[in-house]
Parts: C-alpha cells; sequence; structure tokens
C-alpha cells in the first residue's frame, strides 16, 4: 500500500508545480506600467512566467484586448482557482508521504470541491486555452473521485487510476499553460 500511496504523492506533487506557470505567470495588463499582478509563487523554475510588458509585447493572436482578458480572468478569480489546486495537491501529496489514506481522502474530497468551483468560474477567454482548461479539470474530478473511494477502501486499483487521471489532468494543464504564456508574449 505505501508503493501506491507514493505513487499518488509523486503525482500530486508533478501536478501541483504544473500550475505555477499559468499560475505563477506575470500577467500585467498590456497597458500597464507598475508591478504585475503575478499569482501565488511556487519554487523552481517552472515559477517563470511570461510578461506581457506592454502593447508592443502582443504575441502571436497579435491581440492586446485578449492578453487584457487573460489578465483580468487570473486576477478576478482564476488565480484563487489555481492556488486552490496547488494548495490540494500540495496537501494530498503530504497525506500520501506519510501514508494517511483518512487525510488522502480528506485531500482529494477538498480537491473534488475546489475542482467543482474552478468548473463553475468564467471560461478562459481563449478557446483552445479554455478546451485544454476544461479537461484537466475533467481530469482532476474523476482523480479525486477515484482518489476518496480508494482512500477509503484502500483499493490500490482506484488509487493507481487516481494517480493516472492526475497525470492525464497536469498534461492538459500544461497545455492551457503553453498557450496562455503564447497569448502573453
Amino acid at each position: 500500500m505505501s508503493l501506491l500511496v507514493t505513487l499518488i504523492a509523486g503525482a500530486a506533487l508533478l501536478v501541483g508545480p504544473a500550475t505555477a506557470p499559468l499560475a505563477g505567470a506575470s500577467l500585467a495588463s498590456p497597458s500597464s506600467a507598475g508591478p504585475s499582478a503575478a499569482g501565488p509563487s511556487a519554487a523552481g523554475p517552472s515559477a517563470a512566467g511570461p510578461s506581457a510588458a506592454g502593447p508592443s509585447a502582443a504575441g502571436p493572436s497579435g491581440d492586446p484586448q485578449k492578453q487584457q482578458a487573460i489578465a483580468d480572468w487570473f486576477t478576478h478569480g482564476g488565480d484563487k482557482r489555481l492556488t486552490a489546486l496547488q494548495n490540494d495537491f500540495e496537501a494530498i501529496a503530504k497525506a500520501a508521504t506519510a501514508t494517511d489514506l483518512p487525510a488522502v481522502k480528506a485531500g482529494c474530497s477538498t480537491l473534488k470541491s475546489d475542482v467543482d468551483a474552478a468548473q463553475a468560474y468564467a471560461p478562459l477567454p481563449d478557446a483552445q486555452a479554455q478546451k485544454s482548461w476544461a479537461a484537466s479539470l475533467d481530469r482532476y474530478e474523476k482523480a479525486a473521485l477515484d482518489c476518496v473511494a480508494g482512500a477509503e477502501k484502500a483499493d490500490s486499483g482506484l488509487l493507481l487510476k487516481s494517480n493516472d487521471e492526475m497525470t492525464q489532468g497536469s498534461r492538459e494543464l500544461s497545455r492551457a499553460t503553453a498557450r496562455v504564456q503564447e497569448i502573453l508574449r
């Protein structure tokens, strides 16, 4: 069982920092001259994100309005959704490392609630980024449900399935992050 819990912890650590490029991206509005409205900090190089330094920094989309819309999405609540998910993954990893199945279950229950809140929040203002963001939340929701059931029943199959779903969610979140970074360049 400790191997499975360690796998869950590894996935949680993998998934948690994956939110950093989106959450930690410097999201200064294209017209702002002051400090950027940066998201939660994360240790390591994944915290480094793009910045939209000014109107001439329009990315491949060439759309300063889209850059502003993404910055607004982030600063008006997207940052809170990302922070909640990152905190959940850290709590799950800590519980899994301690082989504390009741705490894993609690962490995954909280993850499910936070995924629900993120799904209810406004969509990202870019169709491509939103598609990946929605897919990541879908995978995280499935992971949370399987994790709760797996921890409750000490079911290694469900815990492994949850691990895989967390990893899939992380891949989708990386795609959303890459798209957001592309727009903000």
